[in-house]
């Protein structure tokens, strides 16, 4: 399965999709907007907050947003690189993770094989990002076939400090969870986000303290998009 998902990351597709969020994004509010990715991160556009319409307001200063960054791409860059550096770590996380972890079958039911995983106690940690990864335990399910990941579920084992708990702290009721699915044609996306960090750090770049996350309606884009192009596919297809 990891053989798989690093190969797949290296060909992924880029998409156009609907996603309904609540997080400190948001500011606990419900927001369905519309994405599109690009080479260069993902472009958002807000279309109704808590299940309301945006007013006429709201819309043009989404509006004026959009056009901004269209006509911006070097600040539309900036603020997506934070993102865009966690995301390049992506196979070098997924490398680690066979020596992190110590996986156990637990069962298989149809296409689908249920592995726990738990801290491999040999595993040592280069990063404080290798220090959450390791305190996690929990579950995974893989679409036997394809080999690819269909859920996740993790929670930490135990309180993990960062400088003698100065420079942050997670408890042990952080946890995060997300499905998978195929969205086209062997290609796959994640399709739900929840994650809870119980505790404060100053070191993890952008990863949301809460969020609850569901996206749907995908359609694939060309990867070659720039950042004008994709603000107008937002403002063509808003609604």
């Amino acid at each position: 399965m990891l053989h798989a998902e690093a190969a797949a990351w290296n060909i992924r597709q880029h998409f156009l999709y609907r996603s309904e969020e609540r997080s400190n994004r948001t500011n606990g509010r419900l927001w369905d907007e519309l994405v599109v990715e690009t080479s260069d991160g993902s472009m958002q556009r807000l279309l109704s907050e808590d299940g309301k319409p945006l007013s006429d307001n709201q819309r043009n200063a989404e509006d004026l947003r959009i056009a901004n960054l269209a006509n911006h791409p070097v600040e539309f860059r900036r603020e997506t690189q934070r993102r865009m550096d966690d995301e390049a770590r992506m196979p070098e996380l997924l490398r680690d993770i066979s020596s992190m972890f110590q996986f156990s079958a637990v069962s298989s039911e149809g296409d689908y094989t249920r592995i726990a995983f738990r801290p491999n106690p040999s595993f040592h940690e280069r990063s404080y990002q290798d220090r959450v990864g390791y305190a996690m335990t929990g579950v995974l399910i893989i679409h036997t076939p394809d080999m690819r990941l269909c859920e996740l579920d993790a929670h930490l084992e135990h309180k993990v400090e960062f400088g003698f708990g100065i420079l942050g702290v997670l408890r042990d009721k952080t946890y995060l969870s997300l499905a998978r699915g195929e969205v086209s044609n062997g290609q796959w996306a994640t399709t739900k986000i929840r994650v809870h960090l119980d505790g404060g750090i100053l070191l993890l770049k952008t990863i949301s303290r809460d969020v609850d996350s569901s996206r749907y309606g995908f359609t694939l884009v060309r990867r070659s998009l720039n950042v004008a192009e994709a603000a107008a596919i937002l403002r063509s297809n808003a609604f």
